[in-house]
């Protein structure tokens, strides 16, 4: 139940919980969903709360322990319970707000598992400045389990829209953001690479390019990084840059084509011509250098750079079949690639930089892909790739696919992400993680998902899907932020694409729905957080 849906149950007269329940929620929901509204300020029906309270079957157990004989909640309520929470985590800065809940129920047993029971309640205590605990459900969904199973107290969480991240000097960003800090004063003079991997909304750089812009704003350009070959598919897009090419080549899409060799790119385009020619052309100003990345290996072709007036033709040949990133240092600002004609040449990534601080974006995406397609990539060349481009932080966004998925395995999805994500961290020790849940979206092909207006159901896998991304993100003690919570939560892509934010598939957004994603992500993730943090403005 939304804050907006509160305050019109509270105006026709119906208390939030008595509204949950007439439409469904079991008891456990709708208590939480009351809890919030009064904890927001929707409603002041405290007597329609205590109702709620009351209606939960009370246990023996002591305010201290949680009783073990209570089930633990089904997970599409811990779901619901999540979202909730975020209300709640925004109110929390309101302490008149929380006295309030504190003086107007009374706290019945708690009904939690045995696990987080103890911690939630002497959190609450803690917290509310009361003599009387609130009551276990309010300050679970308040804080989060990810809190409590860190063993944090709640004052360590940041309150931002749509994120959970603990701060402090061991926090999952705590040296990505030292690193834009040093930035910031002066103190570090290399750059900052971020490498986010993903979707079409990473693909199309609709979405990274408004990260890339802000961040670069703040804290200096280092130019554009790596990027995917020109024009290997329709929507691939590269902000920044303009790329073309000529002549005879031959473009792979590991989602279309199984057999490798593969990058962290996940594309690849080959010629043995010599006439063939890629050029990219930096749209932002000269470059210091441009590099390739290519295949290497006994009968392997190598490539010529030329750049600023300097050529340079670089050999692929090796015993064994691999990957090389080369380099020609030039002040220029246009670069052409081409086979060197000594055999079959293949481009996995090229790319440009400055040699001055501040940050480089780099983005890689297949339009269609889910996590799965990397499972055809070469562990060898992602890991060359990914030690090349040194990233400082490396963001995970896959999920709107999978999502989509009626028949999706979770487990498996899982399995998969997480193998994923340990071949990146060993390429890269360096580099923080975060991880970017899925946005809203809307499907009219199933009838079996929860229902929203105008005959659109929100796809039945993609909450889990949500849900699996950040319980690795936990697990990896990574960043995580909950791109449907930025947006609103559930179904409210309907009403981004009718003021023009979300396209009309309900899928994908608008240049303009992607800006305020952008800037959401930023805010609440990637910057340095500082004392006194409170939520972004919803951009729902």
């Amino acid at each position: 139940m939304t804050e907006r849906n509160s305050q019109a149950l509270a105006a026709s007269g119906m208390g939030p919980y008595a509204g949950a329940r007439r439409h469904g929620a079991s008891r456990q929901i709708a208590v939480l969903m009351a809890a919030a509204a009064l904890f927001a300020g929707c409603t002041d029906r405290s007597r329609d709360l205590e109702e709620a309270l009351r209606s939960v079957k009370p246990s023996t157990s002591t305010h201290q322990q949680a009783d073990a004989s209570e089930p633990a909640l089904p997970r599409a309520e811990r779901l619901a319970a999540g979202k909730s929470g975020r209300i709640l985590r925004q109110a929390a800065t309101d302490r008149a707000q929380a006295e309030k809940v504190m003086a107007a129920v009374a706290p019945p047993a708690p009904l939690l598992t045995a696990e987080l029971g103890s911690r939630v309640v002497a959190g609450a205590a803690a917290q509310s400045g009361t003599q009387r605990p609130a009551h276990p459900l309010l300050m679970a969904t308040a804080y989060g389990s990810d809190g409590l199973n860190r063993g944090l107290t709640p004052p360590d969480l940041v309150k931002r829209k749509g994120v959970e991240m603990p701060t402090g000097d061991d926090g999952p960003l705590a040296r990505f953001h030292a690193k834009l800090a040093a930035l910031k004063n002066g103190t570090r003079r290399e750059p900052v690479t971020i490498l986010h991997i993903g979707d079409s909304h990473v693909a199309a750089d609709s979405f990274t390019r408004g990260i890339r812009s802000r961040l670069q704003a703040a804290y200096g350009d280092a130019g554009r990084g790596q990027v995917i070959p020109a024009k290997v598919f329709p929507y691939a897009g590269a902000a920044q840059v303009s790329m073309d090419r000529s002549g005879p080549w031959q473009a792979a899409s590991s989602l279309k084509v199984k057999s490798g060799p593969y990058g962290v790119s996940g594309i690849r385009l080959s010629s043995s011509a010599k006439s063939a020619k890629m050029t990219l052309s930096s749209e932002t100003g000269p470059f210091d250098w441009a590099s390739v990345t290519m295949v290497t290996g006994p009968k392997a072709g190598g490539v010529t750079i030329s750049a600023g007036g300097k050529s340079q033709t670089f050999s692929a040949r090796a015993d064994k079949p691999g990957s090389t990133t080369v380099r020609l240092a030039a002040k220029a600002d246009s670069v052409t690639v081409s086979p060197a004609g000594d055999g079959t040449t293949t481009i996995l990534d090229w790319g440009t930089g400055r040699d001055v601080p501040g940050v480089r974006y780099v983005n890689f995406g297949i339009v269609g892909a889910t996590v799965d397609v990397t499972k055809r990539w070469d562990e060898t060349l992602v890991a060359n790739d990914v030690r090349a481009i040194a990233p400082d932080l490396i963001v995970y966004g896959y999920g709107t696919n999978e999502g989509y998925d009626d028949n999706l395995d979770l487990a498996a999805y899982r399995k998969t992400a997480a193998r994923f994500v340990s071949i990146l961290k060993a390429a890269a020790p360096q580099a923080d993680l975060a991880f970017a849940g899925a946005a809203d979206g809307l499907t009219r092909r199933s009838s079996r998902g929860p229902a929203c207006a105008g005959g659109w159901r929100s796809p039945i896998k993609l909450a889990g899907v949500r849900e699996t991304i950040e319980q690795l993100a936990r697990d990896e003690n990574a960043g995580f932020w909950d791109w449907s919570e930025a947006m609103g939560g559930r179904c409210k892509i309907d009403a981004w694409a009718e003021r023009g934010l979300a396209a009309k598939d309900r899928v994908h957004l608008t240049a303009k729905g992607y800006d305020r994603s952008a800037e959401s992500f930023v805010d609440g993730l990637l910057l340095p957080a500082s004392k006194g943090d409170t939520p972004v403005a919803s951009l729902n």
